[in-house]
């Protein structure tokens, strides 16, 4: 089995495409690190500059690029569980587990993802 099969198999909630595009900031350093790929109430997947690092927790900011209700960033503390070098980029993916939320700010995450089948 590889790699990202057994991640897919541990995930116990289904990541949604997401109807925008999603820049996410590191507030720390001030430094964009990527953009989201799909994302659940309980994390997301980005690709981003090789400057994320993995058992690490960030606090970062949601821009996106379409207000949704009013809001256009959101504040979220994740913990970036892995990454793996995108092939033939200087790029990574990088998987999220969200650990600090606000409860307005988990309404707008679920709202921006896209149906099943879409």
């Amino acid at each position: 089995m590889s790699q990202s099969e057994s991640e897919s198999d541990s995930r116990k909630i289904a990541r949604s495409h997401i109807q925008q595009v999603i820049l996410v900031r590191d507030v720390y350093r001030d430094v964009e690190i990527g953009r989201v790929v799909n994302l659940h109430e309980e994390g997301f997947m980005l690709i981003g500059g090789p400057n994320i690092r993995e058992n690490c927790v960030y606090q970062l900011k949601l821009e996106l690029t379409d207000a949704v209700d009013g809001v256009n960033i959101l504040d979220v503390g994740g913990e970036c569980l892995w990454v793996r070098e995108a092939a033939g980029e200087d790029r990574v993916w990088a998987g999220f587990h969200i650990v600090d939320v606000a409860a307005e700010d988990l309404t707008i995450l679920k709202q921006l993802k896209l149906p099943p089948d879409e």
